[in-house]
């Protein structure tokens, strides 16, 4: 293996997936790191509230060789379901193997004798003092959350990423909420006894879930706080289901950090959510703002945080699902617009807004006002006013340098709903399989889009009182673009 030029590795490494490529490095010393460049080539290291997880981030920052392809560091936490009990975790567990088991024997049917073992195997793995190690692994994780946002985890952070700054200058930051996963390979090896703190199990389950929806925020307040302290410059930032609650509920300087995070950055991707209902906690009086069918004030703050975002050039907004219509009444409202302009709309390059609700007026008013965009990207809208035929005439007369509307569009003035498919998601539309056959690459959205781009004649006539265009629309249908008529799909 040896006397193989190194050259002819390299160009090996390309046609090799990511798990052979670790099995290559452990068997050929010589060549390790010319497989290493292919391994960890922009590379993302997503840390969890674990001391063990900052470890290896610390241990990969002093690594000369390697830090330079880290392209994304992330952070994951969230809050642990409160009704997530053993049973719940099993039937969830016992579902997903299942399944896992009969997409692997998908080409041949079972046997009887394989069916039965298999199931008789999975179920022994399920030990007899299994549900009281799983609560003893539920408090656990909210121990292990609790000691990530020590203010001591958050120097640790300056530290290393100062030291991975003298290796990468160039590194985006993600923060992502997700619940955290129990796996069935992490409870049969869990040893209560090897974790034990000097802290007691805490009874008050209203307390622990508390400290559960506060740890999750801190977690992330600290890790941008400490991005934003670093040598690392902080420009580029992901925020996946980043709960609402950052703004309307949270520690003293949790706003202010935002707000210094906001004034430097150049692309933002943001999508929208919020920490997990509690049933708990909203029949409790432990100060926790537990509110139901109220307006939020995180819509008003997102549009101060934008206005103060002097650098912002490249955006993408993509609003909770129910909430579509209150949060995008702050995006595009124009009722006080003079005496608040919408300034960040001005300096944006590209801009991508996903899951909105707006009359058509607002819409073409906000992007009137994006004289500098050249990159625009809409998805999954709920327009009151005019006609989808609208929107596509004004889009080719602006002559975007790339424009693209994707989803699902229900446009009141049309009576009914517009669906724009790629490849990779028309099939799960009953409506687009009707249509029998591929993907159409050159159909309807094709045709679309090089109006959109080069102008000319659309391909869809307009909607007028004496001539309504439903029945020609739905003729102009196919797999990649077509017209519904009624009310909204389920």
């Amino acid at each position: 293996m040896e006397d193989l030029p190194t050259e002819l590795v390299d160009h090996l490494c390309y046609f090799i997936d990511r798990s052979s490529l670790k099995h290559f490095r452990l068997l050929c010393k010589a060549y390790a790191h010319v497989a290493e460049k292919h391994l960890f080539h922009n590379f993302e290291f997503r840390l969890y509230p674990s001391h063990h997880r900052l470890y290896q981030l610390e241990k990969l920052a002093s690594n000369k060789s390697i830090a330079p392809y880290l392209k994304c560091i992330s952070f994951q936490s969230g809050v642990q379901l409160e009704y997530a009990d053993y049973r719940y975790w099993q039937a969830q567990i016992y579902h997903e193997l299942n399944s896992a088991w009969s997409r692997s024997l998908a080409s041949e049917e079972p046997s009887k004798l394989d069916y039965t073992k298999f199931h008789e195997n999975l179920q022994a793995r399920f030990a007899p003092d299994f549900p009281v190690r799983y609560d003893l692994y539920r408090w656990h994780l909210d121990q292990q959350a609790a000691a990530m946002a020590d203010p001591r985890v958050q120097e640790s952070l300056i530290r290393t990423f100062n030291s991975l700054s003298n290796s990468n200058s160039n590194i985006c930051f993600k923060v992502i909420m997700a619940e955290p996963q129990i796996r069935l390979e992490e409870l049969e090896a869990f040893n209560h006894e090897e974790y034990q703190t000097d802290r007691p199990y805490d009874l008050d389950y209203r307390r622990r879930i508390s400290n559960r929806r506060q740890h999750c925020m801190t977690h992330f307040i600290n890790f941008l706080e400490a991005a934003r302290l670093s040598r690392c410059p902080l420009t580029v930032l992901e925020a996946v289901d980043m709960p609402h609650e950052l703004l309307t509920r949270l520690h003293a300087n949790g706003q202010q950090v935002l707000e210094d995070i906001f004034r430097h950055l150049s692309n933002l991707s943001l999508r929208i959510s919020s920490l997990p209902h509690s049933d708990w906690l909203s029949r409790s009086d432990t100060g926790d703002q537990i509110t139901n069918n109220v307006r939020h004030l995180w819509p008003c703050k997102l549009t101060r945080l934008l206005n103060n975002s002097p650098e912002l050039r490249d955006l993408h907004i993509d609003l909770p699902i129910g909430k579509e219509a209150e949060y995008s009444f702050d995006l595009f409202d124009r009722t006080n617009i003079d005496q608040f302009p919408r300034l960040w709309v001005s300096r944006l390059k590209s801009l991508s807004l996903s899951r909105f609700s707006c009359r058509w007026g607002d819409l073409k008013a906000l992007l009137h006002e994006g004289v500098d965009i050249h990159a625009l990207a809409l998805r999954d809208c709920r327009m009151e006013t005019y006609s989808m035929v609208d929107v596509l005439d004004y889009l080719a007369k602006r002559h975007f340098h790339s424009v693209s509307i994707l989803g699902t569009w229900y446009v009141d003035h049309d009576e009914g709903e517009w669906h724009w498919h790629t490849e990779d998601d028309f099939t799960a539309c009953k409506a687009a399989t009707s249509y029998e056959g591929p993907y159409t690459q050159t159909g309807m959205r094709s045709r679309l889009e090089c109006y959109m781009h080069s102008g000319g004649e659309c391909p869809l006539p307009a909607w007028t009182a004496t001539n309504r265009a439903e029945d020609i629309w739905e003729m102009l249908g196919d797999t990649s673009f077509h017209y519904l008529p009624g009310p909204p799909q389920q």
